[in-house]
């Protein structure tokens, strides 16, 4: 009698009890759950994007009253006009003073700013004489740039001057003596003699409201939006002409209202937006989930069908598989969860491939890896980084007429390249592979302009011992790349036998050196860091064993020392 596992369940019971749970709690879940949270994230986006509309046309304005504070400023920061407008002069001096300084500087003032403006300075003192233009109706009307002088009595008796308590450093804003009329609002600050900080007049910044609240007029937030702007007595300042504004409006509860104050205007930018247009989009989302439940149940009356063809399809998988494991790709696995027939020939068949994997390891794993180490030194022979910067040296050198460097570089690679590409042999004679090393370094001299200091040892009878081609190289470069710590740099390599049957090349430095966690990471696992200096680990191990290879010590400061440990074994010319 076939074993049953536990808990197994038919596959035909999956499919009754897995179209009734699709079919029914999934769309009344998801339904329920889309309109709610749908209906609450627009209104919450909703209003989300009215306060950050409401905040840019704040910043709008904002912007346009600091441009425009900045002629008022330009005027109240000229120390020079201010000692000009507190002196004593005779007529023709006062004609001077008036032509050649304080005209320029009103008429350089009231072009500041991007806005048309009307500058007033009014003087407590008939220093100068006056310059004024008519306020005429049609003047004020088309906002042109005008300046004048006037004195300060003509005004003193106005409620809006005797009502005036600025600080000798502060400022208002104001609709003063014609300005409602006309639509203008006021920046008024003091003039001050720098010496003894009293006032010796009045700036006065004149503009129209529309340029400062025009964004209010483009109205950004919906056709039943109402967009204003109240001074600090909750008094309508623009648009003068709204028919419907009063106070009960801003307490409607019909209108989700959105209040901005301006800083350095004393008024607050209050936006009204009816609750309705939310509810508005709350019932396309109701009707657009509804919609899409029931297209979902339609949907569903093919799930019967899908779920069947569920079981072709992992027939086809398990075919596939099959055929893919007769062709020799012996790592396919069936992944299959579940506690049914399909689980057990899926269980089966893998344990099956893991059988035969494990076979084949254990015969030609050695083999492979080998071949894919000396695959891999072929790749890494004509390294394509080295040669780009090698050729852009070259072209340097050709443009600056270097000759004699060019001819040296170009010696040294023909020479580093035809002892790397010879034979494509993958061992090598240590004179061989120092002689490769040398020839890199002499091109890598050149290029850095005779910083390195290079030194190449062996002893005597080593050079005709066995090595792995191309096994310096990646140290020298590591160094090259990574080690500068001064204008110089020394590299020295010793090839010399350690008493016992083993013979060692050394690779040292007195560059920066690295921590002993950088070390430890560099001979460990990582796939980014010590890739190549791991690599030429692997291929010495697979070539002469696992007693022999790279061990690596360094010292923040000093310097790094590479070891690298090879058995003595005669170089065989004639492989």
């Amino acid at each position: 009698m076939k074993h049953v596992r536990p808990g197994y369940i038919p596959f035909q019971y999956k499919l009754l009890i897995s179209y009734v749970l699709l079919l029914i709690i999934p769309i009344g879940v998801i339904g329920i759950y889309s309109y709610l949270s749908s209906s609450a994230a627009i209104e919450r986006n909703t209003r989300n994007n009215l306060e950050v509309a409401v905040n840019q046309i704040s910043s709008n304005v904002q912007y346009r009253v600091v441009d425009i504070k900045r002629s008022a400023e330009e005027l109240y920061d000229d120390q020079l006009l201010s000692r000009y407008l507190n002196g004593r002069y005779e007529y023709w001096d006062r004609f001077q003073v008036t032509t050649q300084y304080v005209q320029p500087r009103l008429e350089s003032a009231v072009h500041l700013p991007k806005p048309n403006i009307r500058l007033t300075l009014y003087l407590e003192e008939p220093a100068i004489g006056e310059i004024y233009y008519e306020e005429t109706e049609q003047a004020l009307t088309a906002g042109e740039r005008l300046y004048q002088i006037r004195y300060a009595n003509r005004v003193v008796d106005e409620p809006w001057y005797r009502s005036l308590n600025l600080p000798y450093d502060g400022f208002d804003w104001k609709q003063v003596s014609s300005d409602e009329k006309f639509g203008y609002i006021s920046l008024l600050q003091p003039m001050i003699n720098y010496e003894t900080l009293g006032t010796i007049g009045l700036i006065r910044v004149s503009v129209k409201l529309k340029d400062i609240f025009g964004d209010v007029d483009v109205n950004q937030l919906g056709e039943e939006t109402k967009l204003f702007v109240l001074d600090e007595n909750s008094n309508l300042l623009y648009p003068a002409s709204m028919a419907d504004f009063s106070e009960s409006l801003l307490n409607d509860e019909r209108y989700l209202k959105i209040t901005k104050e301006i800083d350095h205007l004393s008024v607050s930018l209050v936006a009204l937006i009816p609750y309705q247009s939310f509810k508005e989009d709350s019932i396309k989302v109701r009707n657009l989930t509804i919609l899409i439940c029931l297209l979902s149940l339609i949907v569903m009356t093919f799930t019967s069908y899908l779920i069947a063809k569920t079981l072709t399809k992992w027939i086809t998988k398990l075919t596939f598989s099959l055929r893919s494991f007769k062709e020799g790709e012996y790592s396919r696995r069936i992944h299959y969860r579940g506690k049914d027939e399909f689980a057990l020939i899926a269980q089966s068949f893998n344990d099956m491939a893991s059988t035969t994997q494990k076979l084949i390891d254990e015969v030609y794993i050695s083999k492979l890896e080998k071949k894919e180490a000396e695959l891999q030194i072929l790749h890494s022979q004509i390294n394509p980084h080295f040669l780009y910067n090698t050729f852009s040296s070259i072209s340097r050198m050709a443009k600056l007429g270097e000759i004699n460097k060019l001819h040296e570089i170009i010696r040294e690679l023909a020479k580093f390249y035809r002892l790397t590409l010879n034979k494509g042999e993958m061992l090598i004679s240590v004179e061989k592979e120092l002689q490769i090393i040398e020839a890199y370094l002499n091109i890598q001299n050149i290029k850095y302009a005779d910083r390195i200091n290079m030194s190449i040892s062996a002893d005597p009878g080593t050079e005709n011992f066995e090595t792995v081609k191309f096994i310096l190289q990646p140290f020298v470069e590591n160094v090259l790349e990574h080690a500068w710590y001064d204008d110089e740099i020394t590299i020295q390599i010793r090839v010399f036998c350690d008493g016992s049957n083993n013979m060692v090349m050394e690779v040292n430095d007195n560059g920066l050196g690295m921590k002993q966690e950088m070390v430890n990471q560099i001979l460990g696992t990582g796939d980014k860091i010590g890739y190549g200096i791991r690599n030429v680990d692997q291929r010495i191990k697979l070539h002469y064993g696992k007693e022999y290879g790279v061990s690596l010590t360094s010292k923040v400061g000093e310097g790094t020392s590479v070891s690298i440990v090879l058995p003595k074994v005669l170089y065989d010319s004639s492989n």
